[in-house]
């Protein structure tokens, strides 16, 4: 359904407001110009709202405050939509045949979304040269932390048994030393700069067709971790009156010696787009072994791997936060955790908060450390119904800390929820069920896995919109559906006052009316 164009007022009755805001709450909501002007009884409101004020009747609906993904790579999100999907290809040989069928772009084949985990043989490339022939192909992983390239890609790149691997990655090799065709971390920087550059135009119309798509699912904003050419592309939106998302950016530690250089801060910008903190990696992922531990993995071999020795990792940390700008530091396994909150624990606070993303393991003795650091934790329940299995399998001893919503929440943590799209699904449902429900999707633990770490939907909801707030610094004006707080809303059909909030039930909830600075942007 399109939506119906009224400006950036209106009057909405509904059956229950969800507000975030003690004492705030009713069955009405009337916004004026972007702003939210009130909330409570529909009957009291009406004769207090201009006649001039447009009307919708939602009578079956819950409105709550707009969600916000806390960690996407939008971009690659958006455009990954028109490339080879290998989401979901059970086995090798489905992959295969998903990339047989797709089509060149810029006279590569790019494609995303494989998981190898559980597939019946490994990324090879002479399985992938069959069906790329000369075409040079660079498929990257759900992770986005390995890529399976062909023999045309490594001869590009001048990759051969005798390449050293880089500092930070791993060329994998057989046997006998010869590239597999499986790059992880830094290595797989040694073809993706081969890559022809995203035309600009096609960046930017596939942002703005993606930020549609985000509206159907009730997100209002992202905080974003790309690099320039997206953040030019978000300002061309900005500057063109077409986003209708809030972003929150935060770019690529590379970029950090030109940001100090322009003076600019962690908080500035506008309404729809800011700077958050830079993004620097600690280490790599459970899927691709990569993750960095404090005690080697379960079969023994290794205990993953750091991204950046100590002394680079403190330097930039330091010379961030020095300058005003906040810290987005990626950490998965223990070691990383620690060592993130380490040097987070030497930095100055900026104007917004240092965070961590993803925390998926944290040391028993370190669950603490977040909340008495005031350090934000990003984390992305979505990610946890695929990953018990190999949690389970490589972190045996020590998943007593992965995962710890509730452990975090209790010592008095900030948590903020995303999606890690395209990693995993954008829909905001799937994370909110994972946090209420901590199902796994293979049907083992048919009860929940951990289930002391289950939230409630109120706990899990404020991570995905106080909680992203707070970590941009916005709580003044946004995170809640209350007077003096911008227009950023969500009317879903389901009520969690009957139960339908509890577990899975909220995947049955409908986007009906999403509401962005007080523009309908979507109707359904």
């Amino acid at each position: 359904m399109a939506p119906p164009i009224l400006g950036t007022s209106g009057f909405l009755r509904a059956k229950r407001i969800l507000s975030l805001q003690p004492g705030v709450e009713g069955d009405a909501l009337w916004w004026q110009d972007g702003w939210v002007r009130m909330v409570g009884k529909a009957r009291e409101m009406e004769r207090l709202v201009p006649s001039s004020v447009p009307r919708i009747d939602l009578l079956r609906t819950t409105v709550t405050p707009g969600l916000v993904d806390g960690h996407t790579h939008f971009g690659m999100w958006a455009l990954g939509r028109q490339r080879v999907h290998l989401g979901g290809a059970g086995t090798r040989a489905e992959a295969l045949r998903r990339v047989e069928a797709g089509l060149p772009e810029q006279g590569w084949i790019r494609g995303f979304g494989w998981d190898a985990n559980r597939w019946e043989a490994q990324p090879h490339r002479w399985v992938l040269d069959r069906v790329t022939a000369q075409i040079p192909a660079f498929l990257e992983s759900a992770d986005v932390h390995a890529a399976w390239v062909n023999s045309a890609a490594l001869a590009l790149a001048g990759i051969t048994r005798t390449t050293p691997d880089p500092a930070g990655g791993r060329i994998v090799r057989d046997a006998t030393g010869e590239p597999t065709g499986l790059l992880l971390e830094r290595a797989m920087e040694l073809v993706r700069q081969l890559l022809p550059p995203t035309d600009p135009d096609r960046l930017r119309a596939s942002l703005e067709a993606a930020q549609a798509e985000a509206h159907k699912v009730g997100i209002t904003g992202i905080h974003n971790v790309e690099g320039p050419d997206a953040l030019r592309a978000f300002r061309e939106l900005d500057a063109q009156d077409r986003l209708r998302l809030r972003v929150l950016f935060h770019p690529p530690v590379a970029q950090l010696p030109l940001l100090l250089e322009a003076g600019v801060r962690s908080g500035q910008g506008g309404p729809w787009l800011r700077l958050g903190g830079v993004k620097l990696f600690f280490d790599g992922t459970l899927g691709s072994r990569t993750a960095w531990m404090l005690e080697p993995y379960e079969d023994g071999r290794d205990r993953g791997m750091p991204l950046a020795t100590e002394a680079e990792a403190r330097s930039a940390v330091q010379a961030a936060a020095r300058g005003g700008i906040a810290l987005a530091i990626h950490a998965i396994g223990d070691a990383a955790v620690r060592r993130a909150l380490d040097l987070l624990a030497e930095a100055p606070m900026v104007d917004i908060p240092h965070r961590i993303e993803h925390l998926q393991c944290v040391h028993p003795a370190d669950l603490g450390r977040a909340a008495e650091l005031g350090v934000v934790a990003s984390m992305q329940p979505s990610h946890l119904p695929g990953d018990v299995a190999l949690a389970e399998e490589r972190w045996w001893r020590r998943v007593a800390g992965a995962y710890a919503l509730r452990s975090l929440l209790e010592r008095g943590t900030i948590l903020a929820f995303g999606s890690d799209a395209p990693v995993t699904t954008l829909d905001p449902r799937i994370g909110l069920a994972a946090a209420m429900t901590r199902l796994p999707n293979d049907g083992r633990h048919p009860a929940g896995w951990q289930t002391e770490e289950v939230l409630s939907f109120d706990e899990a909801l404020s991570a995905y919109t106080l909680g992203n707030a707070l970590a941009s610094g916005t709580t003044r004006t946004h995170g809640r559906v209350a007077p003096g707080f911008a227009a950023d809303f969500v009317a879903w059909e389901w009520d969690p006052a009957l139960g339908h909030g509890e577990g899975a039930a909220i995947l049955t909830a409908q986007p009906r009316l999403t509401v962005v600075g007080g523009e309908v942007v979507w109707a359904g």
